[in-house]
């Protein structure tokens, strides 16, 4: 097992403007760790000659990727994934000592694969039920070949949902507590809430990344998550207790959707690399919230 010594190495990010990314880059210097921060400004990860001659220049012991195309309200080309993580795989082929490369992967590639009954483990089938999902999955796949095939040192750390400062305002639980900070008459109304997810501190998702770096062992596919079940209704309790509102949901026209619980088993990843979950759901949340309320004082000045 590789090891590298925390205020010993050096460490490349990639989408390093992002939620995820901007996270890493601010847990892995406060962890001692010198950090090149890449955004797409600095370096086509399309390209990898490119991205291979930065490689070359700043010789990193390991990088981690967290680019990427999400969900949004308009409709992203997922594919862009797959083509990114090609482009890293690519460049490590190109350089005569390649870091180490840890890449974000998202808890969407299990889909219908979930585990209904308890935490789902890196060893359940990864069913994806949408295009992101398969796009990531098709990612997962290409690092475990090049680990098979090549020799290549990647591992993928399987991201379940995240709760934190900066999250795109689009995305859950950060889309309620807008809504929240904006509802009408103390009354936030909602549709169905009964989903069961993983939801994790923005920090101890980027720290459990860099664990993967620092103590990871090739190949590893490994879950990012707290196991802890969390339905999307506590989510909102707190979310609306700490703002002072009421929430209300309103259920599906048929009422026949039934309750999707994906949360995930982080065993090996804690077994692997020693890390730990630093922020409980409330903490997490209530922190959201303090600064969704500071970023929307500063625009309303």
């Amino acid at each position: 097992m590789k090891r590298i010594h925390p205020s010993g190495g050096h460490l490349i990010v990639t989408g390093a403007s992002g939620f995820l990314g901007r996270a890493v880059v601010t847990q892995a210097q406060a962890q001692g760790l010198r950090v090149t921060a890449l955004t797409r400004s600095d370096v086509d990860l399309r390209d990898p000659l490119a991205l291979a001659a930065v490689i070359a220049r700043t010789t990193p012991d390991m990088a981690i990727d967290a680019a990427g195309v999400v969900p949004g309200p308009s409709n992203p080309d997922f594919a862009e994934n797959t083509v990114l993580t090609q482009g890293w795989l690519d460049a490590l082929d190109r350089v005569p000592q390649p870091p180490r490369l840890v890449l974000a992967g998202s808890a969407a590639v299990y889909g219908d694969g979930a585990a209904q009954h308890r935490a789902t483990r890196e060893t359940d089938p990864m069913l994806p039920t949408s295009a992101y999902g398969r796009a990531k999955l098709l990612s997962l796949d290409l690092a475990v070949a090049a680990c098979v095939q090549r020799g290549c040192d990647v591992q993928t750390g399987i991201v379940f949902n995240l709760i934190g400062e900066g999250q795109p305002p689009h995305m859950v639980p950060r889309v309620f507590i807008e809504r929240a900070l904006a509802a009408k008459n103390g009354r936030l109304e909602v549709g169905h809430c009964g989903d069961v997810r993983d939801f994790m501190h923005i920090s101890d998702a980027a720290d459990a990344l860099i664990a993967m770096a620092t103590h990871g062992v090739k190949g590893d596919v490994l879950n990012i998550a707290t196991g802890r079940p969390t339905k999307i209704s506590e989510v909102l309790d707190i979310i609306c207790g700490s703002v002072g509102v009421a929430w209300h949901s309103q259920p599906d026209s048929d009422g026949l959707r039934a309750d999707h619980v994906c949360y995930g088993d982080s065993t090996l990843l804690q077994e692997r690399t020693g890390w730990r979950q630093q922020f409980n759901l409330e903490t997490a949340l209530l922190r959201a919230v303090q600064a969704a309320r500071h970023q929307n004082r500063r625009f309303q000045v």
